[in-house]
């Protein structure tokens, strides 16, 4: 799309158009006319400052590496001392080599679940297993 841009005047001689540019210059602001506001000027900042505004940047990060460093150490002691409340709370539960006895319970129910798979139970296990388990049950609720 294009812009619109505004006719420009016709000029038949030369003269006419020199006392249109000259009207042009006349309008227009010369630079001492010009002047930045004072929201736009900058206070001018010595090196020393600069450099004084560096080393507190680099202050604050060393400060922010110890609280980081700090922080780090605390949580590796939490999960430490998690890790060895569980364990104690094995040995306590299931005595010496709680991990041994676990791995063996979960060998004995597998080897027990496949021969009992293989075991021709039948329509008397289909109907037995309910009553069986309900007998269960009432015992175990005395």
């Amino acid at each position: 799309m294009s812009a619109i841009r505004p006719r420009a005047p016709d000029f038949d001689t030369d003269e006419e158009l020199q006392e249109h540019l000259a009207l042009l210059e006349t309008d227009t602001p010369s630079d001492e006319d010009i002047s930045v506001p004072e929201d736009f000027r900058r206070d001018r900042r010595t090196f020393e400052d600069v450099r004084a505004d560096i080393e507190t940047v680099r202050d604050e990060m060393n400060h922010l590496r110890a609280r980081l460093a700090i922080l780090t150490r605390q949580a590796e002691i939490a999960i430490r001392s998690r890790a060895e409340w569980a364990d104690a709370s094995a040995h306590a539960q299931l005595g010496e080599y709680p991990w041994a006895k676990l791995v063996g319970a979960m060998a004995g129910s597998f080897a027990l679940t496949r021969l009992a798979r293989r075991l021709p139970f039948g329509r008397f296990a289909t109907a037995a297993a309910p009553l069986i388990l309900a007998a269960l049950s009432k015992r175990a609720a005395r």
